[in-house]
């Protein structure tokens, strides 16, 4: 009877407790806190989970030269390609940082048939350099170096090449040449001049071609072709974001078309910053714990938003004949000849020539939408289109 009795108590305790509970959950402040939607906790990824879901074996948008998946430039690279088989003593790279000089030296490096090539990261320091460059460039095997003769100085070099190249020809690729000093730049024109197979093929800044014609017009003379590096176009942008990937294993269309858009309408097609916002995308998906690429992980911002913004690093990456007209028609609308009589002329072999540069750097400039024409009687006269007129007045 007592057992009965113990289990008719715990019966009744049960009923009263499911009793109270029904009235906890029955109550407004938990029916609220129930209704209140869930919060989605991200999924938190690391950079190796995340190439690893991708199939990718690491990031492809570091800063790194490969040059092996190099895009764009093919009139460029067509003719640099040309002077140099015919052996042309001096060829001129200029560029904005981030235009992919260095790429294209080391592409053209790999691709030139025929000759022997010493590619020089920066020029040297001293005269005294160019000893230790080209004795450490044809140096002899180890076992022979005791008898194998050497450059003592500076003034033994042209005859020492001579002696060494005979027939073959040398290519010597010099970047960052803007920061040479003028002593140097005299020593290549003498090894340009004294050494009979050799050629130079050089790469810097826009700048340097203006440091040449105020401060030494003897060297600038002799280049023979000064190739301009620009920017990629959008579909260049598309096929450089889709070697990058496929290099590490993927499939090369993780990019959508959309944010593809984005990033060229962002970097204007300079490479470099088409790497810094495709690194910055993916670095966006590991932390917000997206599996894929989409324009919303920069905040959605719309091709129209784009269009609206202006950077001021633009002009920064113009070359100073770009920036030169851009300023010259901040006065006025001109026509290209008009545009030609206020440049300086006397760099130029004759007015035509001036008009036929000025009309190339238009199109460029149109076709970015930095500049707009209207036709004027028998001629197009060119004016700074808003959003440009815009970043000419924060400059």
């Amino acid at each position: 009877m007592e057992e009965e009795s113990d289990k008719t108590d715990e019966k009744s305790t049960n009923i009263r407790n499911e009793k109270s509970l029904e009235e906890i959950n029955e109550s407004p402040a938990v029916r609220q806190e129930a209704e209140k939607p869930k919060k989605e906790v991200p999924i938190v990824f690391s950079s190796s989970e995340w190439f690893s879901a991708k199939r990718w074996s690491n990031n492809p948008f570091t800063f790194s030269i490969l040059p092996s998946l190099f895009v764009g430039y093919k009139e460029q690279t067509s003719r640099l390609m040309l002077f140099l088989e015919e052996k042309h003593k001096f060829l001129l790279v200029v560029g904005p940082t981030g235009s992919g000089k260095t790429t294209l030296l080391k592409w053209i490096q790999g691709n030139l048939p025929g000759s022997d090539t010493l590619y020089i990261g920066k020029p040297p320091e001293t005269p005294a350099d160019f000893v230790d460059i080209f004795n450490d460039k044809f140096k002899a095997p180890w076992f022979l170096r005791p008898f194998s003769p050497k450059i003592k100085n500076i003034y033994q070099v042209p005859d020492f090449l001579n002696k060494r190249l005979k027939k073959k020809h040398l290519v010597v690729f010099i970047d960052e040449i803007h920061e040479a000093d003028l002593e140097i730049l005299e020593w290549l024109r003498v090894l340009g001049d004294q050494v009979d197979n050799i050629s130079f093929l050089l790469s810097g800044l826009p700048s340097f071609d203006h440091d040449l014609s105020t401060k030494l017009e003897t060297f600038r003379k002799r280049i023979t072709a000064k190739i301009e590096l620009l920017s990629l176009t959008k579909e260049e942008t598309q096929q450089l974001i889709q070697r990058r990937i496929q290099h590490v294993g993927g499939q090369g269309n993780e990019f959508p078309q959309d944010v593809v858009d984005f990033i060229y309408s962002r970097s204007g097609g300079f490479p470099r910053e088409v790497l810094r916002l495709c690194d910055e995308f993916i670095n966006q998906a590991i932390l917000k714990g997206s599996p894929d690429i989409s324009l919303d992980l920069l905040g959605g911002v719309t091709e129209e938003k784009i269009e609206q913004q202006v950077y001021l690093d633009v002009l920064e990456k113009m070359t100073p004949m770009q920036r030169e007209i851009l300023e010259v028609l901040a006065q006025k609308p001109l026509s290209p000849g008009q545009i030609a009589n206020s440049l300086n002329l006397e760099k130029y072999k004759s007015r035509q020539h001036a008009v036929r540069s000025v009309n190339n750097i238009l199109k460029f400039l149109l076709k970015q939408d930095y500049v707009e024409r209207q036709q004027f009687e028998k001629t197009f006269v060119y004016s700074l289109t808003p959003k440009i007129k815009t970043l000419m007045v924060k400059a």
